[in-house]
């Protein structure tokens, strides 16, 4: 017994490290996707010069969901009860296979005292290595797209079972969408010109919130147009070339799909909601 002991005390640290090595991948929330929700583009061709406004859509707050049923949940210990009438936000869900863009998660609860001493005491070894996280959260979400929440899953929870999506009961909810973000908060695409030649030409994203521009990843497009008509779809927005005059650098545009109904991500607006 002694023996068995010591090379259990012997081999723990090596299994730690190994499991510090190859993590499981992490779940995590990201800033939610505020809703683009009213379209003001022309209709139909539009002839435009470099620096013309092509599409609009108003900026607006991240979706909710209000329950119309109470939804009870308890997975790995970790119990939970939302009323009818709660109200969960939308949120930005990565390391979960297979959800939809739609999820809601309730705020972040604390871990208790127990929980918290218990868990520095199972992976002290492995927590000076990589730091553990004991806050759990619930999110919900619709698979099938009947207006009933019918899986969770919980952030937060330990090991791949843990944080997998599991069935619950059904429960009808409504959205909260198309509340604007106010404050001159709109996204726009602006015909540029020609894009380094005259074989193609260049169509910007801008975003402003409150008034101010934000600045985006990738604003830019380009659109070869040495065949015409030519397409481009930016961020849901489908633009048509129909003509090109090189010389005087005019460009027929048509909005075939606008800007909304879509999201757009913009962290430093997003966490506000």
């Amino acid at each position: 017994m002694v023996n068995r002991r010591l090379l259990l005390f012997i081999a723990l640290p090596a299994l730690l490290l190994v499991a510090a090595k190859n993590p499981a991948p992490r779940v995590t929330t990201g800033a939610p996707p505020l809703r683009l929700i009213e379209t003001l583009s022309p209709q139909g061709p539009q002839k435009v010069l470099p620096g013309a406004v092509i599409s609009r859509a108003l900026i607006g707050r991240p979706d909710s969901a209000i329950l119309g049923e109470p939804v009870a949940l308890d997975w790995k210990g970790e119990k939970r009860r939302f009323e009818r009438g709660d109200i969960l936000h939308a949120e930005s869900v990565t390391g979960v296979a297979g959800i939809p863009e739609g999820v809601f998660c309730e705020d972040e609860q604390k871990a208790s005292t127990g929980k918290i001493m218990t868990g520095q005491m199972l992976f002290g070894l492995v927590g000076a290595l990589r730091g553990t996280h004991l806050n759990t959260r619930y999110c919900i979400y619709d698979a099938d797209g009947d207006k009933s929440f019918d899986h969770a899953f919980l952030i937060g929870a330990k090991g791949e079972v843990g944080r997998a999506p599991f069935i619950i009961p059904a429960a009808k909810y409504a959205l909260i969408e198309g509340i604007e973000l106010g404050g001159e908060s709109v996204a726009r695409l602006r015909y540029v010109g020609p894009a380094g030649g005259k074989d193609s030409i260049a169509v910007d994203l801008e975003v402003a919130g409150f008034g101010m521009m934000r600045d985006l990843a990738q604003p830019r497009t380009v659109i070869p147009v040495t065949k015409l008509p030519a397409y481009k779809v930016i961020n849901g927005a489908v633009v048509t070339v129909l003509a090109y005059n090189p010389e005087t650098m005019e460009a027929t545009i048509r909005m075939d799909h606008d800007l909304a109904p879509g999201h757009i991500v913009l962290p430093e607006l997003s966490r506000g909601y």
